[in-house]
């Protein structure tokens, strides 16, 4: 028995190195998960991102919007090391900052990586000068029109590369509004906004005359959401509701559905609409024209969408990271656009591909075209502050109040008192 042990222990050694020899991809993947939305099309991004990295697994965790939210605070509030992964609604971004809840990617990417995300996107996903989550969509905002209606009303349309002004829209707006029956009851309306009480859709008004979204700290809006930029902004969206009575004030059918349905003349939305309206096959000839401005103001568009992070407490950062890297840059960020979300990618090569593909090449689908390289004009970022659920729930309802007729001044005046209130608990 004695003599056995030496060969005993030559035979373990050489089933070690035998091990040791073998491919990464014999051996079990690191598996890391992916906390994100129920969007079609995760699991084939995944089994992409599988077939290039064997030696890590991806299990996805998909859940519905305000479960994401939900979920990221309960489980990395606790410290949990799971998920790995995160889906980061932009705005966020300097809350789970604030929070240390995402380990730092700046040495995930090289210069030329990050030279090529959207500048304001890239921002975006920064925090006190570290880059938390990376940028994988962003989006924008267009002119829709039905030119049905422009044609009973005997107005001219705006073109394609059009820009209208937003006084423009005003005088138009009431002679596309049409009682058609006379009972006294608008059955077309002549203009409105998809998202008609969201920061994200408004916020371009204001800077457009020269306001800002937020104080420089990330927390002051005194002078700032009630300046007379902002003023003057709401009072135009105010007199559309009140005065011109062109938009409907009654958000029970949204406006992508009157719009769909052939009861609205215009409306400010995103470019996801291009594609409803090419499945459900509208019944009307409609186009899309560039993102309106005030004609002694700038042009500034809307932009922000889905970054991606990782928890600072994951047990398995550089599977993680991997990910991340892949999914946001090249090959990976192609593959998110066309099997993913379908949201427009914050990469300039991979949004520079609508100019090339065929697919974008004939109308309707070529106003995707449109779309893309409209979300490269000045765009504009979301406010990057701790406090951004707060202040975004706060001009909702002072959004909703201007829309049904309170005064536009003492509206934002109360939203800067609340919010103003709320931003106390992260000064401390």
């Amino acid at each position: 028995m004695l003599q056995k042990k030496p060969l005993f222990l030559l035979l373990v050694l050489a089933a070690s190195l035998m091990l040791s020899l073998l491919p990464v991809s014999a051996q079990e993947p690191t598996t890391i998960t992916w906390l994100t939305l129920d969007w079609n099309g995760v699991e084939d991004v995944i089994a992409d991102f599988e077939a290039e990295n064997p030696d890590i697994h991806v299990e996805a965790e998909q859940v519905p919007f305000n479960s994401l939210f939900e979920q990221i605070q309960v489980r990395f509030g606790a410290g949990s090391p799971t998920p790995d992964v995160i889906s980061v609604d932009v705005p966020l971004v300097a809350g789970y900052g604030l929070r240390n809840w995402l380990l730092p990617l700046d040495d995930a990417f090289n210069d030329e990586e990050r030279a090529d995300w959207l500048d304001a996107a890239l921002t975006a996903g920064s925090y006190n000068g570290e880059l938390l989550a990376a940028p994988v969509s962003t989006s924008t905002q267009l002119l829709f029109y039905n030119a049905d209606i422009f044609e009973k009303a005997g107005i001219t349309p705006p073109g394609q590369d059009e820009r209208w002004t937003m006084e423009q829209i005003a005088e138009v707006a009431p002679q596309l509004t049409f009682d058609e029956n006379g009972d006294g009851v608008t059955d077309i309306w002549g203009f409105t906004w998809e998202q008609t009480n969201r920061i994200y859709q408004l916020e371009p008004m204001p800077v457009g005359l020269g306001g800002t979204a937020i104080g420089d700290d990330g927390l002051t809006v005194d002078g700032v959401i009630n300046s007379e930029a902002w003023v003057q902004a709401f009072t135009y969206y105010s007199d559309m509701f009140n005065v011109l009575k062109a938009a409907p004030q009654d958000d029970t059918v949204s406006a992508a559905d009157l719009f769909a349905g052939g009861k609205l003349a215009m409306f400010i939305a995103g470019p996801w609409n291009i594609n409803r309206l090419i499945r459900d096959n509208a019944e009307f000839n409609w186009n899309v024209s560039r993102h309106p401005y005030f004609a002694d103001g700038e042009i500034v568009t809307p932009t922000g969408s889905w970054h991606i992070g990782v928890n600072k407490n994951t047990a398995q950062p550089e599977a993680a990271k991997r990910f991340v890297h892949w999914i946001s840059t090249g090959k990976g960020a192609e593959t998110w656009w066309r099997k993913g979300s379908g949201d427009f990618p914050a990469e300039k090569s991979v949004l520079a591909l609508f100019a090339t593909d065929e697919q974008f090449a004939e109308p309707p689908a070529s106003y995707l075209r449109v779309a893309a390289d409209e979300a490269t004009v000045n765009p504009y970022p979301r406010p990057v502050t701790p406090g951004y659920l707060e202040y975004e729930q706060i001009l909702q309802n002072a959004f909703q109040d201007i829309r049904t007729g309170a005064d536009v001044t003492e509206s934002l005046n109360l939203a800067v008192s609340r919010i103003d209130s709320e931003m106390a608990k992260y000064r401390r």
